[in-house]
Protein backbone atom coordinates (compact mmCIF):
# COMPACT_ATOMS: atom_id res chain seq x y z
CA UNK A 1 0.00 0.00 0.00
CA UNK A 2 2.68 2.48 0.62
CA UNK A 3 3.88 1.77 -2.52
CA UNK A 4 0.85 2.63 -4.32
CA UNK A 5 0.91 6.02 -2.05
CA UNK A 6 4.36 7.02 -3.74
CA UNK A 7 3.10 5.72 -6.94
CA UNK A 8 -0.55 8.30 -6.69
CA UNK A 9 1.82 10.90 -5.15
CA UNK A 10 4.01 10.77 -8.19
CA UNK A 11 1.71 10.63 -11.16
CA UNK A 12 0.25 13.96 -9.24
CA UNK A 13 3.46 15.67 -9.47
CA UNK A 14 4.37 14.89 -13.10
CA UNK A 15 0.62 16.18 -13.57
CA UNK A 16 1.29 19.70 -11.42
CA UNK A 17 4.64 20.25 -13.41
CA UNK A 18 3.20 19.45 -17.02
CA UNK A 19 0.01 22.04 -16.28
CA UNK A 20 2.62 24.26 -14.82
CA UNK A 21 4.93 24.34 -17.92
CA UNK A 22 1.92 24.79 -19.93
CA UNK A 23 0.37 28.06 -18.20
CA UNK A 24 2.84 30.65 -19.78
CA UNK A 25 2.36 29.90 -23.53
CA UNK A 26 -1.43 29.94 -22.22
CA UNK A 27 -1.51 32.98 -21.28
CA UNK A 28 0.54 34.76 -23.77
CA UNK A 29 -1.65 32.64 -26.46
CA UNK A 30 -4.75 34.86 -24.66
CA UNK A 31 -2.92 37.96 -25.16
CA UNK A 32 -2.17 38.07 -28.67
CA UNK A 33 -4.31 39.75 -31.52
CA UNK A 34 -4.41 39.07 -34.83
CA UNK A 35 -2.32 41.61 -36.66
CA UNK A 36 -4.53 42.68 -39.30
CA UNK A 37 -8.74 42.80 -39.09
CA UNK A 38 -10.33 40.94 -41.62
CA UNK A 39 -12.15 42.98 -44.46
CA UNK A 40 -15.57 43.46 -43.95
CA UNK A 41 -17.78 40.90 -45.16
CA UNK A 42 -21.50 40.34 -44.23
CA UNK A 43 -24.15 42.04 -45.29
CA UNK A 44 -26.45 43.10 -42.31
CA UNK A 45 -30.00 43.22 -43.77
CA UNK A 46 -31.76 44.56 -40.11
CA UNK A 47 -30.05 47.31 -39.63
CA UNK A 48 -31.55 50.32 -38.31
CA UNK A 49 -30.69 53.96 -39.88
CA UNK A 50 -32.48 56.84 -39.07
CA UNK A 51 -33.38 59.99 -40.36
CA UNK A 52 -33.25 63.28 -38.61
CA UNK A 53 -37.13 63.92 -38.84
CA UNK A 54 -37.56 60.16 -37.61
CA UNK A 55 -35.10 60.98 -34.53
CA UNK A 56 -36.80 64.13 -33.88
CA UNK A 57 -40.49 62.18 -33.71
CA UNK A 58 -39.00 59.62 -31.47
CA UNK A 59 -37.62 61.82 -29.01
CA UNK A 60 -40.92 64.27 -28.84
CA UNK A 61 -42.26 61.54 -27.91
CA UNK A 62 -40.61 60.15 -25.44
CA UNK A 63 -39.94 56.67 -26.63
CA UNK A 64 -36.47 56.33 -24.47
CA UNK A 65 -35.08 54.80 -27.58
CA UNK A 66 -31.56 55.72 -27.26
CA UNK A 67 -29.23 53.73 -29.69
CA UNK A 68 -31.96 55.32 -32.34
CA UNK A 69 -32.05 58.92 -30.90
CA UNK A 70 -27.71 58.77 -30.82
CA UNK A 71 -27.32 57.30 -34.37
CA UNK A 72 -25.76 58.64 -36.75
CA UNK A 73 -23.75 57.91 -40.04
CA UNK A 74 -20.70 58.18 -39.21
CA UNK A 75 -20.84 55.94 -35.93
CA UNK A 76 -22.76 53.75 -38.26
CA UNK A 77 -20.04 53.34 -40.56
CA UNK A 78 -17.58 52.54 -37.54
CA UNK A 79 -19.77 50.29 -35.44
CA UNK A 80 -20.20 48.19 -38.90
CA UNK A 81 -16.59 48.48 -39.72
CA UNK A 82 -15.22 47.10 -35.98
CA UNK A 83 -17.99 44.09 -36.54
CA UNK A 84 -17.14 43.23 -40.41
CA UNK A 85 -20.34 44.55 -41.63
CA UNK A 86 -19.77 45.48 -45.29
CA UNK A 87 -23.18 46.19 -46.26
CA UNK A 88 -25.96 47.88 -44.25
CA UNK A 89 -29.41 47.39 -45.56
CA UNK A 90 -31.15 50.86 -43.60
CA UNK A 91 -34.42 50.08 -42.29
CA UNK A 92 -37.16 52.21 -40.20
CA UNK A 93 -37.56 51.22 -36.02
CA UNK A 94 -40.82 50.25 -34.88
CA UNK A 95 -42.74 52.72 -33.78
CA UNK A 96 -42.24 53.60 -37.28
CA UNK A 97 -43.56 56.87 -38.91
CA UNK A 98 -47.48 56.87 -38.33
CA UNK A 99 -48.41 58.43 -34.81
CA UNK A 100 -52.16 59.18 -35.61
CA UNK A 101 -51.66 61.73 -38.29
CA UNK A 102 -51.57 59.94 -42.34
CA UNK A 103 -50.38 63.60 -43.49
CA UNK A 104 -47.71 63.40 -41.12
CA UNK A 105 -46.78 60.18 -42.06
CA UNK A 106 -46.57 60.41 -45.51
CA UNK A 107 -44.15 63.63 -45.23
CA UNK A 108 -42.23 61.77 -41.79
CA UNK A 109 -42.02 58.32 -44.26
CA UNK A 110 -41.03 60.66 -47.60
CA UNK A 111 -38.46 62.75 -45.70
CA UNK A 112 -37.00 59.13 -44.45
CA UNK A 113 -36.95 57.33 -47.51
CA UNK A 114 -34.88 60.64 -49.18
CA UNK A 115 -32.48 60.71 -46.32
CA UNK A 116 -31.57 56.98 -46.49
CA UNK A 117 -31.33 56.97 -50.29
CA UNK A 118 -28.47 60.08 -50.15
CA UNK A 119 -26.94 57.89 -47.70
CA UNK A 120 -27.04 55.19 -50.29
CA UNK A 121 -26.11 57.59 -53.11
CA UNK A 122 -22.96 58.95 -50.87
CA UNK A 123 -21.95 55.28 -49.75
CA UNK A 124 -23.16 53.08 -52.43
CA UNK A 125 -20.80 49.93 -51.01
CA UNK A 126 -22.02 50.58 -47.51
CA UNK A 127 -25.52 50.93 -47.41
CA UNK A 128 -28.87 49.84 -48.96
CA UNK A 129 -32.33 50.82 -47.97
CA UNK A 130 -35.80 49.22 -47.46
CA UNK A 131 -38.04 52.21 -47.59
CA UNK A 132 -40.70 53.30 -45.16
CA UNK A 133 -43.82 53.42 -45.21
CA UNK A 134 -46.82 55.46 -43.56
CA UNK A 135 -49.52 52.14 -42.73
CA UNK A 136 -51.92 51.61 -41.68
CA UNK A 137 -52.40 54.76 -44.46
CA UNK A 138 -52.97 52.21 -47.52
CA UNK A 139 -53.09 55.10 -50.18
CA UNK A 140 -50.39 56.86 -48.61
CA UNK A 141 -48.16 53.69 -48.66
CA UNK A 142 -49.43 52.91 -52.23
CA UNK A 143 -48.27 56.00 -53.54
CA UNK A 144 -44.63 56.03 -51.47
CA UNK A 145 -44.05 52.25 -52.79
CA UNK A 146 -43.84 53.75 -56.23
CA UNK A 147 -41.67 56.72 -55.49
CA UNK A 148 -39.21 53.98 -53.23
CA UNK A 149 -38.92 51.80 -56.29
CA UNK A 150 -39.44 54.26 -59.26
CA UNK A 151 -37.20 57.40 -58.16
CA UNK A 152 -35.28 56.26 -55.08
CA UNK A 153 -34.16 53.17 -56.50
CA UNK A 154 -34.81 51.29 -52.96
CA UNK A 155 -34.20 47.55 -52.46
CA UNK A 156 -37.34 46.47 -51.06
CA UNK A 157 -40.10 47.67 -47.93
CA UNK A 158 -40.25 47.65 -44.46
CA UNK A 159 -43.20 46.40 -42.75
CA UNK A 160 -43.70 46.43 -38.87
CA UNK A 161 -45.61 43.22 -37.96
CA UNK A 162 -48.91 45.18 -37.08
CA UNK A 163 -50.31 48.67 -37.39
CA UNK A 164 -52.97 50.11 -34.74
CA UNK A 165 -53.80 46.21 -33.92
CA UNK A 166 -54.01 44.89 -37.43
CA UNK A 167 -51.71 42.60 -38.74
CA UNK A 168 -50.14 42.13 -41.96
CA UNK A 169 -52.39 39.44 -42.83
CA UNK A 170 -55.78 41.93 -42.03
CA UNK A 171 -57.68 42.65 -45.27
CA UNK A 172 -56.97 46.32 -45.23
CA UNK A 173 -53.73 46.09 -45.98
CA UNK A 174 -54.59 43.47 -49.26
CA UNK A 175 -53.84 46.19 -52.00
CA UNK A 176 -49.84 46.32 -50.72
CA UNK A 177 -49.81 42.88 -49.92
CA UNK A 178 -51.52 40.81 -52.59
CA UNK A 179 -52.96 37.72 -50.90
CA UNK A 180 -55.23 37.14 -53.34
CA UNK A 181 -52.72 36.03 -56.34
CA UNK A 182 -52.54 32.68 -57.18
CA UNK A 183 -50.03 30.47 -55.73
CA UNK A 184 -47.36 28.90 -58.13
CA UNK A 185 -47.76 24.60 -57.14
CA UNK A 186 -44.37 23.93 -55.20
CA UNK A 187 -41.36 22.72 -57.95
CA UNK A 188 -41.47 18.80 -57.89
Amino acid sequence: MNARVRRREFIAGLAAAGVTALVPDILKGAQVRPAVAAPPHRIDVHYHGNSPGFIAAIKARNTGQTALMNWTPAKALDDMDRDGVATSIMSTSEPSVYFGDAVAARALARESNEYAARLVADHPTRFGMFATLPLPDVDGALGEIAYAFDTLKADGVCFMSSYEGKYLGDSAFAPIIRLDLPHTPPIP
